[in-house]
């Protein structure tokens, strides 16, 4: 669902969160976690 959101936002991470209904530091948390945030094409720096 993450992933899908943050293509679908563009890599827009305060609006990813915003619609996940999350805070910013609880996605990159979630990021982390599931190993998306390094070297990840979709995770785009904000």
């Amino acid at each position: 669902m993450i992933r899908i959101a943050i293509e679908h936002y563009g890599g827009r991470m305060t609006e990813v969160a915003r619609r996940l209904g999350i805070g910013r530091s609880t996605l990159y948390r979630k990021l982390k976690e599931y190993g998306l945030e390094e070297g990840s094409d979709i995770v785009a720096a904000e």
